[in-house]
């Protein structure tokens, strides 16, 4: 790497020459008692800065720009309104300063305390944890200011700035302040004015480029800076060059009480070939820099063209080579090819910037893009200026060229450009292609910590699962969809851990039970439940046991304001409710006895129609249970008289077998809520229940997966219970596994979406656990979905439904993205890989993003589903014998003890 380069400008005579030279430091004048700081900018009021020579420049933060998974065709429209936006400050000189904040771990940490409501013991503990986890993570917020010139004062403007913030000599700007304000803030930009924090913490960053951002920044007091006050800024941070050409400078300043020292290069953006975006796949061109997995700067000068004047110079151009054109014509010469191709390129630009007409995406632009990078030793400086190269590829020339002080002082505020060279040229289109606040954009910052963001650029994922019921006043159903080995357990796993220690009960229903694990953490254990339901006591999942009557306190009267009478309107929803948990007991129980019936019956007509009928005549309140409807089918008469009476002794035969017993009750079992009410976490499980394999057709079931189907319904709608038992104002979580299964009856699909309907009234949170997103799509549960995960998802159907529940369009390139989540390379043998998902938070972020567990790794282990036969076999034998575990914690016991000679066990 040569650290001048030949086409550089040379540098200016008092260009820094020597080692160790004070370049940025607090000075003292000898003739006035004022401190001059050595910067430009001389008083800065709101966000408005005045620098020496008298320019005006109105500074603003913009919003973060969401560009993953969109169209290409609302990709176009962002652009396009960018351009728009940059076109429309024509005549003005646009300063882009990209920089980062730490993640703010202490403020989001405090916010997720306050959101605590009864949290179990241990959570000022955990809360620690996830600090320093966070923390450790290096995760940061990008930061992205646009510097817009206003105008410059005169002389005795700026003298009265200096002393009285030149209140009067504003004013008069105030019409050209007002109007790029508006520019700034219409869509495509979305940038407001800077407040007092955001401008202190610019100047921080640009006064000590390359250090550490601090941690602990005091807030502005006001904001306004006087010329004395910017000495609080250069006081404490020197710049210095290590020699003359030196392709870096060192900057030294003081961070957390110690001195540190980082070497800074400033890189220079050439001549580029950028493909068109977003045809090409690309992301903006300065997303790029996202990636790099380091600090960067980026500083950019723009100048916007008048397009009357770019005009008017490209005809004198067209002139001059008529002339030129005509001259060799004229002497018989041959006509240079060069000339043809500057005159057809003259008249695309002349053509192009006419035809654009009002929309000003013809609008040409001239600018200056630098990109500062910095490392603790020049070898692993030497290391990043390779990366940036690496990054941008053969679409742009990066260069690393000489006269770096003067580049680096073009970052802070109000500092004029270094030089000429460089200048790019390009359309107005070309330069919003940069989209410099593009980032990822997804999740809040108030919630459990799920991992960090995996696709465009690094960010952390916080994601509070009650903010929609609470806020938004939206829905609380979460899909969570994958194919086997997807990472669903894993994610739902998480959740439900870290939540429960912030005090919301949860009750989970993991048909497998590989969940029920988590009850057995030493951090839960007191507090958390595990109910094998196979276990249970005969009746616990008799199907009108299981679904509760409703409750009158549920129906408030606040509820029906918009209505005249109502009392009276919350008393008929109150009958209705009750009419229709009649109907959902009928219909839970004909769907479960119909699921315990062979094939040839439970498909008949004649079946489906004796069940019915057998269920109207049947009691339908709490304390019944199916030997009603049996009793009914038994006195049943007219034509379905004979096949009604086989049905009844068919199904007095399965309440005699170990499953029927948990449907058909001996007695009332009475009220059994106690078992869920006074635990924070109960995990149900069907352990020992063989559930078919999803799309397997039901006529290819054996015995034992057929009767297991009924049983699953019941399990789902006696977990779900338990939200009608608890406080409606009380957060709640319910999570379901294996809805596929529910979605087949419509018991199930009366079941989820009665959940999706109620979960913001009860303010729960219900999680749906399947493998393929077009079952709960074709369920019509797309009303009361808020948010979504989707792991890795195989197949052109499966993906096309995945993609539609996270509200994006199937066939813009996204179903290969959800095949190469949490993939596995092909030699590998890690088994514990962390699991990625595609999360749509409901509020319109959708990020790919990383959950993992590496920093706990007693969760980890628990959420493991993968069979793992050689751990089995050592818990397994330190269980038998406790001195085997301190064997091998010593190491006095190793692979080769347990062998004898053949490679047998001993």
């Amino acid at each position: 790497m040569q650290p001048n380069d030949t086409t550089q400008a040379a540098p200016a005579p008092d260009a820094p020459r020597s080692r160790g030279r004070r370049l940025l430091t607090t000075r003292r004048r000898s003739a006035d008692t004022r401190y001059d700081s050595g910067l430009a900018v001389r008083d800065i009021t709101g966000h408005l800065a005045l620098a020496q020579d008298g320019t005006v420049t109105a500074w603003y933060t913009a919003a973060p720009q969401r560009w993953s998974f969109l169209s290409d065709a609302d990709r176009n429209g962002l652009l396009a309104s960018h351009a728009k936006r940059v076109a429309e400050l024509t005549g003005r000189r646009l300063h882009l300063r990209v920089t980062h904040r730490p993640y703010p771990v202490h403020l989001w940490a405090e916010a997720l305390d306050k959101r605590a409501v009864n949290p179990l013991p241990g959570w000022d503990r955990y809360l620690q944890e996830e600090q320093i986890h966070v923390g450790r993570s290096g995760l940061d917020l990008k930061v992205v200011y646009y510097g817009v010139t206003i105008g410059r004062l005169n002389g005795a403007g700026r003298a009265s700035a200096l002393f009285t913030g030149g209140q009067r000599e504003l004013d008069a700007l105030a019409r050209d302040v007002h109007e790029v304000d508006g520019i700034m803030a219409a869509h495509g930009m979305e940038a407001s004015p800077v407040t007092a924090a955001e401008m202190d913490w610019l100047l921080i960053r640009s006064v000590g480029l390359g250090l550490p951002a601090p941690l602990d920044v005091p807030p502005r007091p006001d904001d306004q800076w006087l010329p004395g006050d910017f000495a609080e800024y250069t006081d404490s941070v020197e710049w210095a060059s290590p020699e003359a050409y030196a392709p870096h400078i060192t900057v030294t300043g003081h961070r957390s009480g110690t001195s540190l020292t980082r070497y800074v290069a400033v890189l220079t953006l050439g001549q580029m070939a950028l493909p068109d975006i977003p045809e090409s796949g690309h992301a903006p061109w300065l997303q790029r820099l996202d990636r790099l997995g380091f600090p960067y700067e980026v500083s950019a000068v723009i100048d916007v063209r008048d397009p009357d004047k770019v005009v008017k110079e490209l005809r004198q151009q067209l002139q001059k080579i008529y002339h030129q054109v005509k001259h060799h014509t004229e002497h018989q010469v041959d006509i240079k090819q060069q000339l043809a191709r500057q005159r057809q390129h003259a008249l695309g630009t002349e053509d192009d910037i006419q035809s654009s007409g009002a929309t000003g995406l013809g609008t040409r632009v001239e600018g200056w893009f630098r990109i500062a990078v910095s490392s603790s030793t020049e070898k692993g400086l030497l290391d990043r200026v390779s990366q940036v190269k690496k990054r941008f590829g053969t679409h742009v020339l990066v260069h690393h060229t000489a006269d770096q002080y003067r580049l680096a002082r073009e970052y802070i505020p109000g500092e004029p450009l270094a030089n000429s060279a460089y200048r790019r040229r390009m359309p107005v289109t070309t330069l919003a292609g940069a989209l410099p606040a593009a980032t990822a954009l997804v999740g809040d910052r108030e919630g459990v910590n799920l991992g960090y963001t995996s696709g465009a650029s690094k960010r952390a994922v916080m994601w509070h699962p009650w903010r929609s019921q609470e806020i938004r006043e939206g829905s609380g159903l979460t899909p969570v969809v994958s194919t086997l080995g997807g990472g669903k357990s894993t994610l739902i796993g998480k959740v439900v851990y870290d939540t429960t220690r912030m005090g919301v009960p949860w009750v989970v229903l993991d048909p497998s039970g590989p969940l029920t694990r988590m009850c057995g953490l030493p951090e839960l254990r007191p507090y958390a439940r595990e109910i094998n339901l196979m276990d249970a006591a005969p009746g616990t999942l008799n199907p009108f046991r299981v679904i509760p009557d409703p409750d009158p306190a549920h129906f408030r009267t606040a509820d029906y304001w918009h209505t005249r009478d109502r009392q009276d309107a919350a008393e008929r929803a109150y009958q209705q409710a009750i009419k229709t948990t009649a109907a959902s007991r009928r219909t839970l129980a004909v769907d479960v006895l119909r699921g315990l019936l062979p094939e040839s019956l439970r498909t008949s007509e004649a079946t489906n129609k004796a069940l019915l009928m057998a269920a109207q005549r049947a009691d339908c309140s709490v304390h019944s249970s199916p030997y009603a409807i049996i009793d009914a089918l038994a006195t049943l008469d007219g034509s379905l008289s004979e096949h009604a009476t086989q049905l009844a002794e068919l199904l007095h035969g399965v309440a005699e077998m170990p499953q029927g017993q948990l449907v058909f009750p001996e007695t009332d079992g009475g009220d059994d809520s106690y078992l869920t009410a006074h635990h924070r976490l109960v995990v149900m499980s069907l352990k020992g229940l063989t559930l078919p394999t999803a799309g397997v057709p039901a006529n290819e079931w054996t015995l034992e997966e057929q009767y297991s189907m009924p049983l699953l319904y019941l399990a789902a709608w006696y977990a779900q219970r338990s939200i009608y038992g608890r406080d409606m104002h009380e957060r709640k979580g319910l999570a379901l596994d294996e809805c596929w299964a529910l979605l087949s009856v419509s018991s199930g699909r009366t079941l989820l979406k009665k959940t999706g309907r109620d979960s913001r009234k009860h303010d729960c949170r219900a999680l749906y656990s399947t493998q393929d997103a077009g079952d709960l799509m074709s369920a019509d549960l797309g009303n009361w979905i808020d948010s979504t995960f989707v792991g890795r998802t195989v197949g052109p159907d499966a993906q096309r439904g995945a993609l539609r529940m996270l509200g994006i369009e199937p066939g813009n390139g996204y179903e290969d993205q959800l095949a190469g989540l949490s993939q596995r390379t092909r030699d590998s043998d890690q088994t514990q890989i962390p699991r990625e998902f595609i999360f749509s938070d409901g509020e319109g972020g959708i990020e790919r993003i990383t959950v993992s567990l590496a920093h706990r790794p007693a969760l980890q282990e628990a959420l493991n589903t993968t069979a793992n036969p050689l751990a089995h076999a050592r818990r397994a034998a330190q269980a038998a014998n406790p001195w085997t575990a301190d064997l091998t914690k010593t190491g006095a016991l190793n692979g080769a003890a347990h062998l004898n000679g053949n490679g047998g066990p001993r």
